[in-house]
């Protein structure tokens, strides 16, 4: 298509904010381009979920991971109601970033949430996020009170939040929580960047270096250091 699909110079450009999602340049260009996903039903997936039941009687589940589950809500609670009529453990990774009233709709079908806390600084988590983490931290503290348990998941990136205040940040956000399980700390990973390079960002502008093991150690004693909340790494 010619909204895409441009000739710049002699030269073909994929101009991927024109993108409209039509797939008609993956048939045209067989070898140069593909979707990556593709469309399913609940019953699909939870009929590939349960072939493997057998390992989740003692402790396992469904987790619904992303991407942001709660970006396609409709779908995420269908599936995790079907999961729940199924008897199966379910959780549900999150950024925690969608309005209260959607979130809310999945409380009685999630057992655990594994939510992320990026950044304590709003500023900061605007800069790196796109968003400040208000609407975040308001909705933790909203199921937090209603009951729900969560894993607190920290991701740490050298250079950009293993500071003081972050660590400070994550203790008083756990501490304030009635039913925390623990927090996890997460090392970052460059993992993504092959995914960036595909979708024609440059790789500076997502690069961080995965810390060394010495560097996750020294944040998890630092953090054990300030209180009794569990904290382990992912």
């Amino acid at each position: 298509p010619a909204h895409c699909h441009i000739l710049k110079e002699g030269t073909h450009v994929f101009d991927r904010t024109n993108c409209k999602h039509c797939k008609a340049c993956f048939s045209a260009c067989v070898s140069a381009l593909e979707a990556v996903g593709k469309d399913v039903t609940v019953e699909e997936v939870l009929s590939e979920v349960l072939e493997d039941r057998a390992f989740y009687k003692d402790d396992g589940g469904i987790t619904l991971s992303g991407g942001e589950p709660l970006s396609q809500p409709e779908f995420s609670l269908a599936l995790l109601k079907a999961a729940k009529g199924e008897g199966l453990t379910t959780c549900v990774e999150t950024c925690g970033f969608a309005p209260f009233k959607t979130l809310e709709k999945f409380l009685p079908y999630v057992d655990i949430f594994l939510y992320d806390y990026k950044l304590t600084d709003p500023e900061l988590h605007k800069k790196y996020t796109g968003v400040d983490n208000k609407l975040i931290l308001e909705n933790l503290l909203a199921i937090d009170q209603r009951g729900a348990k969560t894993v607190l998941r920290c991701p740490i990136i050298p250079g950009v939040n293993d500071t003081e205040e972050h660590f400070e940040g994550i203790v008083k956000t756990a501490e304030s929580l009635k039913n925390l399980i623990r927090v996890e700390i997460e090392s970052a990973h460059t993992i993504g960047e092959s995914k960036y390079a595909q979708m024609g960002y440059p790789r500076s502008d997502f690069f961080y270096r995965t810390p060394t093991k010495a560097e996750a150690d020294e944040w998890i004693l630092a953090l054990q250091a300030k209180t009794k909340v569990e904290i382990k790494r992912s």
